[in-house]
């Protein structure tokens, strides 16, 4: 069977906090071998069952600042009391590497990333309602009342940035959600500007 090449590109879930989008994309990674996982770094600590290198890159703030002024970060961002950065050289070497990268990121991450020209796509996650989204948030048990006052007024803010990206998901099923998610990811890598040495391929030219 011939086969074409395609140009691989990254993943850009964007949701506030509690929206979902890191449960939606560590189930599309786990189930597709050439998606692989943006490892993020940050300062704060791990929860739960959280792994370092796994889930993220947890370091301490000196270690943070230090890769941020020797420019490894795409965009870095203080957040609810922590800092978290997204490594330009992981995502590079990923995608040169055969693989789609998929990140989960707030809305102010998503913004500078777009802005560095890397070959993206961007999928908003939204949850049916603001009832629903402060219900998962306490549902979750990791943060402070105060901590999820403060989560609900910047979904304020980052929901109406919404028309800045290029695909919506409503995620009331999170089975619907993943599938919907998983078919935007279909529909980008069949685009024709996705495909490298079409006519090339298609007359077995060596191109050599």
């Amino acid at each position: 069977m011939v086969k074409y090449k395609k140009k691989n590109f990254l993943i850009i879930l964007i949701a506030p906090s509690g929206g979902g989008k890191s449960t939606i994309g560590k189930i599309i990674h786990s189930a597709n071998e050439k998606i692989e996982y943006s490892i993020s770094y940050t300062t704060r600590k791990a929860r739960g069952t959280e792994v370092n290198g796994r889930d993220y890159f947890f370091v301490s703030e000196d270690e943070f600042k230090k890769r941020a002024d020797e420019g490894d970060f795409i965009e870095y961002a203080y957040v609810h009391g922590n800092w978290y950065g997204t490594s330009k050289s992981f995502i590079q070497d990923r995608i040169i590497n055969g693989n789609h990268i998929l990140l989960d990121i707030d809305v102010q991450g998503a913004m500078k990333i777009i802005g560095s020209g890397i070959n993206s796509i961007t999928v908003f996650i939204l949850p049916p309602n603001e009832k629903i989204l402060k219900q998962r948030l306490v549902d979750r048990g990791t943060d402070s009342p105060e901590i999820i006052s403060a989560r609900l007024k910047n979904a304020k803010a980052e929901i109406k940035e919404i028309r800045n990206f290029q695909y919506l998901v409503i995620n009331d099923n999170l089975n619907k959600a993943i599938a919907e998610v998983e078919n935007i990811i279909r529909v980008e890598e069949n685009k024709v500007s996705r495909y490298e040495k079409i006519y090339s391929t298609f007359y077995e030219e060596n191109t050599c």
